[in-house]
């Protein structure tokens, strides 16, 4: 403020403070005391009196920032005064930011208020219980978007301060500044981009992932559960917003210990646009009980490179937790283009029906028959260890040779069939393979043309080979286990993410028909790579 304009400058009513020129805030905003029922009229009605009689040529234009669709008592008392009101709303899905088309409602509406009427108009700014934090952050927006100020930080924290110590606590329930601070972000950019607000993006927000895992129980670790408030883009109310994610709330939900891993990814997958609040809470053991962790709110027209990344510092945490967050906590959002969301990945059974990650029990539906008359003694590391000792000690062996000889059986039935005992090729043989091993089985198929009949001493002699051969594979398949069984079970002790015994029967069935069969159970190969893997 200038000399000459101080010394002209004229003290506002009582009950009215002025930030910005010709714009009033009640002071019933900023206290914490509740006015006696029926001494609010009186209140307002004090102080529109005295601003007809010092501003008897300006027009007013009342703010008020309240919930509810029914008129309120400032509406009702202004309306004696021939004052028009606009409600807004207190907070957009609990935070007290508003979105981006109000935002920008709000800024045309007071810069053709005030610009009008010989600059002799006036606003007035008021809130409701509640909604003194949407107050100060719509009244940064006005400052910011004047140029009156260019720190958004700055302007905040000079609102802030005209309210008595700790008011802003008794509003929220989390420290809001961050996300403020964000959108005042946006509303700085209109004084530089000639577009603004840019047109809002339809994304598909892919997953948060968290580096660093914050501290939210006894074990230094947290079970997050996120939702998703925003537009609907996909539903009939596609102009509504409300929750559009949320993850199921379920005692399996998945605990993480920061002595056990540093990053947590989630999969969201959920079609966003405009503005967009995410909420993390941690789910106790009892389903009920929920802590907030944090909030971020933001908008998809301002995402850069489908990537929202931020620090314990720009997010939205209760007051005082600060302390729960490593330092190099980070929050990262990634996105794609709609057009490229990927389908939902279809859950995958294990053997005690939990929706776990794994193979498919119904790809070993054959080997499951024969355990089923086998009694468990015990979920224990023991149990799958005693199961490898009885494969090459007990009666399953003669099982598994039965199951392999019907396996050939039916293979020679199929080859009877064509007409050529060709044998399986792998995919990874050559052309040139392929073709001699079809010319050797076209002339020995000829030979056996010319020589019909066989003898049937050589065919037993083959099968005892084989019972000899599929012996000696058993022995080296259960060696192989017991590799893997060493191998997999100090990782599971570690992460604890499948049954060792599904993992034994799974370890003995690939190594056993990967040996036995190269070339027929080909696609058992990759499953037996991806278990040395562990």
């Amino acid at each position: 403020m200038s000399l000459l304009s101080r010394f002209f400058y004229k003290r506002p009513p009582d009950g009215l403070l002025e930030f910005i020129d010709r714009v009033y805030v009640f002071d019933s905003c900023f206290c914490t005391e509740v006015l006696p029922h029926g001494m609010y009229p009186v209140y307002l009605t004090g102080i529109l009196t005295e601003l007809h009689e010092e501003h008897s040529q300006s027009s007013f234009l009342g703010i008020n920032f309240r919930d509810g669709d029914k008129r309120s008592q400032f509406a009702h008392v202004l309306r004696e005064y021939s004052v028009p009101v606009i409600d807004y709303p207190r907070h957009f899905e609990g935070c007290p930011v508003l979105p981006l088309s109000l935002i920008q409602h709000f800024l045309r509406v007071c810069e053709h208020w005030l610009s009008t009427g010989n600059n002799q108009n006036i606003i007035l700014l008021h809130c409701e219980r509640g909604g003194w934090p949407s107050l100060v952050f719509m009244l940064s927006c006005l400052l910011i978007f004047k140029k009156l100020h260019s720190v958004e930080h700055k302007t905040l924290d000079l609102i802030y301060r005209e309210a008595p110590k700790g008011f802003l606590q008794l509003f929220s329930a989390l420290n809001p500044m961050p996300s403020q601070l964000r959108y005042l972000q946006y509303v700085a950019r209109r004084n530089i981009s000639p577009e603004w607000p840019p047109m809002e993006r339809a994304l598909s927000f892919d997953c948060l992932i968290l580096r660093a895992i914050p501290s939210f129980d006894s074990d230094n670790g947290c079970r997050p559960l996120v939702r998703i408030f925003g537009q609907n883009i996909i539903g009939k109310n596609a102009s509504m917003s409300n929750m559009i994610f949320s993850m199921p709330k379920k005692k399996t939900l998945r605990h993480y210990r920061q002595e056990d891993c540093d990053v947590i990814k989630i999969d969201i997958e959920c079609p966003v646009q405009g503005d967009v609040v995410l909420e993390c809470v941690h789910l106790d053991l009892d389903p009920e009980k929920e802590v907030m962790m944090f909030r971020i709110m933001f908008n998809t027209a301002f995402i850069r490179s489908n990537v929202l990344m931020l620090n314990s510092d720009d997010i939205d945490i209760v007051w005082g937790s600060k302390d729960r967050y490593p330092r190099n906590f980070r929050a990262e959002m990634l996105f794609c283009e709609l057009g490229g969301m990927s389908p939902p990945r279809p859950p995958t059974a294990t053997l005690n029906g939990d929706m776990k990650g794994g193979l498919p029990i119904e790809a070993f539906s054959a080997v499951q028959e024969l355990f089923n008359g086998i009694d468990w003694m015990e979920s224990s590391d023991n149990a799958a260890f005693w199961l490898l000792k009885e494969f090459s000690a007990n009666s399953l062996q003669e099982k598994f040779q039965k199951l392999i000889l019907n396996d050939m059986e039916e293979l020679s039935k199929f080859q009877a069939k064509v007409g050529l005992q060709m044998p399986l090729m792998s995919p990874l043989d050559s052309d040139e393979e392929k073709y001699s091993v079809a010319s050797d089985s076209v002339s020995s198929s000829e030979h056996e043309k010319v020589q019909p009949g066989g003898n049937s001493s050589d065919s037993e002699n083959i099968n005892h080979d084989l019972i000899t051969e599929d012996t000696a594979s058993m022995g080296i398949a259960f060696a192989i286990s017991i590799v893997l069984y060493n191998s997999i079970t100090t990782f599971n002790n570690l992460c604890n993410i499948f049954p060792l015994e599904e993992y034994a029967l799974y370890c003995y069935t690939c190594c056993f028909y990967a040996i036995q069969f190269p070339r027929h159970h080909f696609p058992f190969l990759p499953i037996l790579f991806l278990m040395l893997s562990f």
